[in-house]
């Protein structure tokens, strides 16, 4: 996990540039930087110690500030390939990369044995003078969470991975920079777009531009026995977490006490890995309850991070400040999230696992029991396609700034592609909703939670979102009601969030928009994508 950056410019450009965007997102890899110029490289402990580079001018520069996981110390990025010239950087893990490492035969001389490399000589391999062409040939080969850039010392292609679990933003401009936050492209004063999940940005050549490639394969619907679709989902897990747990000793899981993060937590510690779950709440919430019940049923690890109505009012502009959204959701979701990675951290872990996506694998939200209401099962399934779809807008890109805002890197095993074409491949009746009124849903992944030995109890907790669950949302209600900023009526911040697609009521009234609003006023963010709202209507529609 790192970040990473760059620029392409028609006229040359001091290397400068790339580190000061190196040095804005160091928080995500802080322990190694390096940066490409025209193919030259130069690495360092920071940013500064590359004088070899930084007053060089180039047309063509690829940076990144490393978080070493795999690869060891001589994985330092940008590596080189076979070919001069060639040098890529990567955000991300690659889970199957030992396996193809054996697709690889030839000229492939490996001087690392991390996955990044790999995915250069992957696309060293399919090139035939098309960068963005061997790249596209490269992705569908890949399984896992990554956003890379690659360069052929002619021209630069980024990319991102089709689910969009690692992000990556880029000016609309000459020169084009990227990053993998917005935040490395402020005072840029230009206007920002995020590439796509599954998107290809090639630069270089007559001019810029993004190939879409296939992001889900959408299986047919095919099981329809639920002890099939359990024996399935049951080895389906066991792998997505068995991968994502290799090699470590110890991993971290982000936890509410609810089915989705204890599935998670037994499914880690049944891989033969030590588990440390970091909960957060405020005193007294329905999570910190649950936390402790599954604590003293399970005999977790479990570490708590009580909060109280200062806290959260002292912690809000930092929180927006590193998530780069004002929204009222995306801020009250980001800070159980923020808080428990700064304890993680800060008890030595660079991974940590979620439950993220099981809501929409298995109809785990309220609102799905109106759509079988009033459209029934085959549009259910349409729609948690869409909102799959949609998760890197709603959750993706704000939990990967929250975790790497402390360099943790997050896995998320229900994001797995074999289990999510699992998932999708089951009717959702009766195995995943037993009709409109069912007020629990998620059928066989409470199911599969009793047979992994989750007392009855925890495996059938109603479902709760988190910003409800850890009572922030009432907490946030409560401090805008004693701040009164004039509310502005009818003025909304613009939000993400799969409540909005399905719940007519108003998530909050004016007052609490009016605050956040205020507080990101206050606190001199000034780099806030003013087109987000533009921007996300634009995707919903694409």
């Amino acid at each position: 996990m790192c970040s990473i950056c760059g620029f392409y410019s028609s006229k040359p450009l001091e290397a400068r540039a790339t580190a000061g965007m190196i040095s804005r997102t160091r928080h995500r890899g802080p322990d190694a930087v390096g940066i490409y110029l025209d193919g030259a490289i130069d690495t360092g402990d920071n940013p500064e110690d590359l004088c070899d580079l930084l007053d060089r001018r180039g047309r063509i520069s690829l940076g990144q500030a490393r978080l070493q996981i795999c690869g060891g110390p001589e994985a330092v990025q940008p590596l080189t390939g076979c070919r001069p010239g060639w040098a890529i950087v990567v955000n991300g893990e690659i889970y199957n990369y030992r396996s193809l490492r054996k697709f690889l035969d030839g000229p492939h001389r490996f001087t690392t044995d991390g996955d990044s490399e790999l995915i250069l000589h992957l696309i060293e391999s399919h090139y035939r003078g098309n960068l963005a062409e061997a790249v596209r040939k490269t992705l569908p080969l890949l399984d896992g969470m990554y956003a890379f850039a690659v360069t052929d010392g002619q021209r630069i292609a980024v990319a991102r991975d089709p689910i969009g679990k690692k992000p990556v933003y880029f000016s609309d401009s000459d020169p084009v920079f990227f990053a993998s936050e917005r935040k490395a492209l402020a005072g840029q004063g230009r206007t920002l777009r995020r590439l796509v999940p599954g998107g290809i940005l090639e630069l270089g050549g007559p001019r810029r531009r993004v190939i879409r490639t296939p992001r889900f394969e959408r299986p047919p619907v095919d099981i329809t026995n639920f002890d099939e679709a359990l024996d399935l989902y049951r080895a389906l897990l066991r792998k997505a977490v068995e991968k994502r747990v290799a090699g470590l000793d110890r991993v971290g899981v982000l936890f509410s006490g609810g089915i989705d993060s204890l599935l998670i937590c037994v499914a880690a510690r049944n891989a033969g890995t030590n588990v440390t779950a970091y909960c957060v709440g405020m005193e007294g919430s329905e999570d910190l309850a649950a936390a402790r019940q599954a604590e003293q049923l399970l005999g977790l690890n479990v570490r708590y991070e009580d909060l109280n109505e200062p806290a959260i009012e002292e912690i809000l502009p930092e929180i927006i400040e590193k998530i780069e959204l004002n929204g009222l959701v995306q801020v009250e979701a980001a800070i159980p999230m923020y808080v428990a990675a700064r304890r993680c951290s800060e008890e030595g872990h660079k991974v940590m696992l979620t439950g993220q996506a099981a809501d929409e694998l298995f109809a785990g939200y309220s609102w799905y029991g109106n759509v079988v209401r009033e459209q029934g099962h085959a549009v259910l399934h349409e729609r948690l396609w869409d909102d799959i779809e949609k998760l890197y807008l709603d959750t993706l890109e704000r939990e990967d700034r929250m975790a790497m805002a402390h360099a943790i890197e997050l896995r998320a095993p229900f994001l797995d592609r074999d289990v999510i074409r699992g998932a999708m491949r089951m009717v959702p009746q009766k195995i995943k909703i037993d009709g409109p009124d069912d007020p629990l849903r998620k059928l066989v992944h409470r199911r599969l939670a009793l047979d992994l030995g989750i007392p009855e109890a925890l495996a059938y907790r109603v479902k709760s979102r988190a910003q409800d669950g850890t009572g922030i949302h009432h907490t946030i209600k409560s401090i805008a009601k004693r701040r009164k900023v004039p509310a502005r009526r009818g003025f909304r911040v613009p939000d993400y969030g799969s409540n909005y697609r399905y719940v007519a009521d108003e998530y909050a009234g004016d007052e609490v928009h009016a605050f956040i609003a205020h507080v990101t006023e206050q606190s001199g963010v000034d780099w806030l994508c003013r087109s987000d709202e533009e921007e996300y209507e634009m995707e919903l529609r694409s």
